[in-house]
């Protein structure tokens, strides 16, 4: 479908020379990107067949004769089939079809268990929330929000293996009871979280079963920096950082606002805002904190810098040796280990812009001693973490923005000891969540299991180190499973299941104390037929009417709950008072005094890697793997990248043009000899191409390790010289992809469901016994093209400061400075995009109510509601673009998931599209010609990335309103522009008219039918269902479930705003009656119906840890917060009317076009350090598009 091309403003004459962009086609402005400006819709998104092929007259013919067919084969049974609804025997009071139960529980997570509410429909647990009564409960990640849909995974494991077989309860009983008999040598390996009835259970079977150890292990969590940190600070100890009090911070790739969290997101945005963060005050430039960043990849904690700088992996314990070297600390090994004039050229220019960048970042940091911390990657090696420490101390982080606490974890070995200590005298229990077999570098691990006497596993898939054991043990989900955990502040937090187990899962810690009590049993009373044999004990058993035995996981959380200091009292009353809020009160972890730590002993030794290093990262879709089979992470696009459904290896610009990957056409260059590959010539290469057609170019990368083929993409921002490929994937393909397990969909043992089944490559293979970064012995690229779900150029809106951005700083506008208190007043009107635009006239009669726009324009025939108008403010200073509201929305709003095919025809369904933009000034003026010339080349290759979540923006002027011919979108009294889904017919006119392209339609019926099962969408009656299935258990019944060819976009959670709204009513209802009054003969004032402010919560504002969105009523004048963001008050004007005065920050995205939305933005503010080489390239990245 084409269209008519919108022509925008005109852009500034005289702007800075920033260029953005969403990818190289729009970079580059291949002819690929031209034609898909020139489409409504992405390519292929309308097609009939899943073929790219012309219909021929032949197969319109089959296609009618099918229809008819078919159409004669429903007549026949066209009732809707019959179903039934099970009451409960005696249904409990508290239980009402349709009313939700919030229950408190924690997510067990390494680093820091996540505070929860738990959403609950009928017993069903559906959405999960943070717990913001709770110290650590400012937020929950995607992965978080997530994990409900793994508690209804169909292919969880649901059957005891016996080498890969199917076995019973009943023979497993045996193999446990032979081990408690004889009390045999046990190794256990367990997770990294932190569970307190885990670490006494420990203590008490280390001494029934001698010689038993355990173990801690999981594939991402910094096994350099535990190590370190145990000598240095003491055994079971662990760092954890207080935003709030870090004035200065420098990273050194750590994204600790996204994979790599070692604090609170929440505190870093409110220090962020400059005290700002309730919009009471605006941003102040001097309460800023300040970034400053050096890594390898874009990271979401990357785009929040001030200041960034590329490095590779094997430079970074470098760099940080000569910021050492600037505070005067001694590093052994620094003058060999110190990067080369020639290093530093490349990294920014010259050697005299590298030694200014560190020397003014380190002064800043001294000018802020005590409130500055330096920061180290988890996936680091040890020369990197002591270095840091060492920095940490004569900056006095520790003390001040930097907490060492001691953990219950001071006794638990490493994975290294594991595989050391583990002899064929040992019984292996493997109980955490990781998957060595899988994710475990080198040979190692599996040689163990061989070597062991007996090895047991349980989990809840039947992953790689499932099928390698003796024994597997299906799990239970911890949503179904009672146990305690702590966060990262160490406050002791209870898990409570939500449900019975869905498979007859087992917990943790009901092995555990299965162990120790049949331990305890008299094996003699049981010789002597005195006795019953011991059972295992699942979660809940069912028994008679509503009674059952409890789980023996409960009876040892309560003995650790009453062996806490603070739940010593008589009764039941601190426990229930526990379970009610989640966590003990005054129950956090203690101290540690730093100073009397002993000596860091900083060092660095360099490997010699000349060629191009391999940089594995970790998944924000699948984290290290766990979450293969999880189709809402599976089909969130990259935060960076935008590739959903697979992982690639990243390269930057100039080294994708080295290797003759390039998507550029626009001209050839002369042969690069770069190593390893030797003379290299520069073609143009086809660019990826967009819909099903999209395919990347491929390269076959060799390690000492191993080899993989895998696809390359281009990322801005990368590090040269260097290939970033995430972890997690290639777990399971029946497409033969080289290095993967070879598995089918419908195996009930496969190691993936078919959502895991050929989704990405295993990078592990190419690890080897390296840790996180190796060197290429060879990269070739190879024929071969790959089919990708690139979504970075889908449902794009163009149009002029899309997003906007100011500095702190002066910054140069018309030969002059501007200062920031300039730059803040212009941020609504910029330049003559907005302020300078002709006035909108439309044909059309304005619906919606107006609640902020002057009294002229104001009309008397409006539909207005006197008590409601709701709106929405999203700050992009404080958003770092994680995806966390995307699959909170997914969750709360019952969006399907489609599939990588449908996703690479542009159909995917999520209401929060996350756009990313890339910005980079390409030009300036220079100052003896006065002429505009290019920016140095390491200021092009190392640009800002700016994120920007976008919706249905609630448009009082809804395009999408005027054109629907059956009205089937209509604008409220409220101010919400509504879906009447029985109404919609599917023309699609009103997504041709959102200038926001924020409206998704069903071309198939993705609830119904399986979508990740290969062309089954296509098969209509004929394909598989899942309807009835376990994941349809997740859905919100106070949430209409659509259907093919219904269109479909946010509602801003209409659901939540008519549940508040009711409940609002009762309130005034039982006034009434408590004052003994007749209810009939009472008028309740509107402003008593009036929803209380900021009471109601947005499920992507729940889940934002940043805070980064406001929702309210906004006749809830001052008292809400979203108004405050969106207005800084009233003033009179010269008629006497009052008049709205603006939040400066605040604008309303493609404002001249006239749609007036009810979503608007805040602006960015960047603060960067004016003494750095790169502070006047800085807080300039304005976005237009088109």
């Amino acid at each position: 479908m084409s269209k008519r091309v919108f022509h925008h403003p005109e852009a500034p004459s005289d702007d800075s020379g920033v260029a953005s962009w969403r990818s190289v086609g729009e970079l580059e402005r291949t002819p690929s990107f031209r034609a898909h400006v020139e489409r409504e819709f992405p390519q292929g998104s309308g097609h009939l067949s899943e073929e790219d092929q012309k219909a021929t007259r032949r197969s319109f013919m089959k296609l009618m004769g099918a229809s008819s067919a078919l159409s004669g084969l429903t007549l026949v049974s066209c009732r809707r089939p019959e179903s039934y609804i099970v009451p409960y025997k005696k249904a409990p009071e508290w239980v009402i079809p349709g009313k939700p139960l919030y229950y408190a529980s924690t997510r067990p997570r390494a680093e820091g268990s996540v505070p929860l509410v738990v959403t609950t429909y009928e017993g069903r647990p559906t959405t999960l929330a943070p717990n913001g009564d709770h110290n650590d409960g400012c937020g929950a990640d995607a992965l978080t929000h997530a994990s409900v849909l793994n508690l209804y995974d169909p292919k969880r494991s649901r059957n005891f293996l016996r080498k890969g077989k199917k076995s019973s309860q009943r023979e497993f009983e045996k193999v446990l009871g032979a081990l408690a008999r004889e009390g045999a040598k046990l190794a256990f390996l367990v997770g990294e979280d932190d569970s307190p009835s885990r670490n006494r259970l420990k203590q008490e079977i280390e001494k029934e079963y001698p010689g038993s150890k355990f173990y801690s292990y999981e594939a991402l969590c910094g096994e350099a920096r535990r190590k370190v940190q145990n000598e240095v600070f003491g055994k079971g100890t662990r760092t954890s950082v207080d935003f709030s009090r870090a004035d200065r911070i420098l990273s050194l790739d750590c994204d600790f606002l996204g994979l790599d969290a070692i604090g609170s997101a929440s505190d870093f945005s409110r220090k962020r805002q400059g005290g700002g963060e309730d919009y009471r005050e605006d941003v102040a430039a001097d309460a800023m904190n300040r970034l400053y960043m050096i890594e390898s990849a874009f990271s979401l904690t990357g785009g929040m810098a001030d200041h960034r700088m590329r490095a590779k992996p094997s430079q970074m314990a470098a760099v940080a040796a000569q910021v050492a070297s600037e505070l005067g600390i001694q590093v052994t090994g620094y003058e060999s280990g110190k990067l080369s004039d020639e290093e530093k050229s490349k990294l920014l220019g010259s050697a005299e812009n590298f030694d200014s960048w560190i020397r003014e970042c380190v002064a800043d940091l001294k000018a802020h001693k005590g409130k500055a911390v330096v920061l180290a990657g988890s996936r680091h090696g040890e020369d990197l973490q002591r270095i840091v420490i060492a920095i940490n101390k004569e900056i006095g982080s520790y003390g001040g923005p930097m907490v060492v606490y001691e953990t219950g974890r001071a006794d638990y070995g490493t994975i290294e000891d594991f595989e050391t200590e583990v002899d064929d005298e040992t019984s292996v229990i493997l109980l955490g969540p990781a998957n060595p077999l899988y994710d475990r570098p080198g040979e190692r691990f599996g040689s163990v299991l061989k070597r062991a006497k007996l090895s047991i596993h349980l989990g809840v898939r039947t992953d790689a180190t499932a099928l390698g054991c003796d024994w597997h043990i299906p799990a239970a989900h911890y949503l179904e499973s009672w146990g305690d955990t702590r966060t990262a502040s160490g406050t002791y937090s209870l898990i409570q299941p939500m449900i019975l187990p869905l498979y007859g899962g087992f917990s943790e810690l009901e092995v555990l104390s299965q162990l120790l009590s049949w331990r305890k049993f008299d094996w003699d009373s049981l010789d002597a037929n005195d006795a019953d044999a011991p059972v295992t004990a699942p979660t809940l058993i069912a028994g008679e009417g509503m009674g059952g035995e409890p789980s023996p996981a409960l009876a040892e959380v309560r003995k650790t709950f009453s062996l806490a200091e603070n739940a010593n009292d008589e009764g039941d009353v601190a426990w229930k008072e526990a379970l009610k809020n989640g966590y003990l009160q005054s129950s956090s972890y203690q101290s540690v005094d730093a100073d009397n730590a002993k000596d860091a002993a900083p060092r660095v030794s360099r490997s010699a890697w000349n060629g191009i290093e391999i940089n594995f990262l970790p998944d924000a879709s699948v984290w290290d793997g766990r979450y293969i089979d999880n189709g809402w992470l599976q089909e969130a696009p990259d935060p960076i990248s935008k590739l959903s459904w697979d992982n690639a290896a990243l390269v930057s610009p100039k080294t994708a043009k080295k290797l003759g990957v390039y998507e550029s056409v626009e001209q050839l260059e002369p042969e690069t000899d770069i190593p390893l590959l030797g003379k290299v010539k520069n073609a143009p290469q086809p660019s990826i191409g967009e819909g099903k057609g999209a395919r990347a170019p491929m390269v076959l990368i060799k390690t000492k390790a191993g080899q993989m083929e895998v696809p390359v993409l281009v990322a801005f921002g990368h590090a040269d010289d260097c290939i970033s490929v995430a972890l997690g994937y290639g777990q399971g393909a029946s497409d033969g992809r080289d290095g993967v397990r070879v598995a089918r969909d419908d195996d009930p043992l496969a190691p993936v469901s078919a959502v895991g089944l050929n989704t990405g490559f295993n990078a592990n293979q190419l690890r080897g016994d390296a840790a996180f970064s190796s060197e290429a012995n060879s990269i070739v690229k190879i024929e071969e093209r790959y089919p990708v779900a690139l979504v970075q150029e889908h449902n794009a809106m163009n149009g002029r400061a899309l997003v906007r951005e100011i500095s702190t700083n002066d910054v140069e506008h018309h030969g002059h400075k501007v200062s920031f208190e300039e730059q803040v007043a212009k941020v609504r009107e910029q330049g003559p995009v907005d302020s300078h635009a002709p006035e909108n006239i439309s044909l059309y009669k304005r619906r919606g109510s107006t609640t902020w726009e002057s009294e002229k324009e104001k009309q008397d025939d409006l539909i207005s509601d006197k008590i409601h108008q709701w709106g929405m403010t999203i700050d992009l200073n404080t958003c770092v673009g994680c995806n966390a509201c995307l699959i909170a929305c997914q969750a709360e709003n019952n969006i399907p998931i489609v599939g990588k095919e449908q996703v690479a025809m542009g159909r995917e369904m999520h209401w929060v599209r996350m756009d990313r933009y890339y910005a980079a000034p390409m030009t300036e003026m220079d100052e003896a010609t006065h002429k505009k010339v290019p920016t140095p080349e390491w200021v092009q290759q190392n640009p800002e990335m700016i994120p920007q979540p976008v919706s249905c923006m609630q448009c009082e002027n809804a395009p999408c309103e005027t054109v629907c011919p059956v009205n089937a979108t209509v604008h409220s009294e409220e101010g919400l522009n509504t879906m009447a889904y029985n109404r919609c017919i599917g023309t699609r006119y009103c997504a041709n008219n959102c200038p926001y392209k924020a409206r998704r339609f069903n071309y198939f019926d993705y609830n119904k039918r399986n979508p990740v099962v290969a062309h089954n969408l296509y098969k209509g009656p004929f394909g598989k269902k899942q309807v009835g299935e376990a994941p349809h258990l997740q859905r919100n019944p106070n949430v209409s479930v659509r259907m093919r060819g219904v269109m479909e976009k946010c509602t801003y959670c209409v659901q939540r705003l008519e549940s508040a709204k009711i409940k609002q009513k009762q309130i005034g209802r039982m006034k009434t009656l408590r004052a003994g009054q007749n209810s009939t003969n009472v008028k309740i004032k509107p402003e008593d119906l009036r929803v209380k402010a900021d009471s109601i919560k947005m499920a992507c504002q729940d889940a934002c840890e940043a805070n980064s969105v406001s929702f309210g009523n906004l006749l809830d004048k001052e008292d809400a917060q979203v108004w405050r963001a969106k207005y800084k008050g009233e003033k009179k004007t010269k008629s006497g009317a009052l008049e709205l005065v603006y939040n400066p920050r605040n604008y309303d995205v493609l404002q001249y076009i006239g749609t007036a939305p009810r979503t608007s933005y805040l602006a960015r503010v960047k603060n960067p350090n004016p003494a750095m080489p790169d502070a006047v390239y800085r807080g300039l990245a304005s976005i237009s598009t088109g």
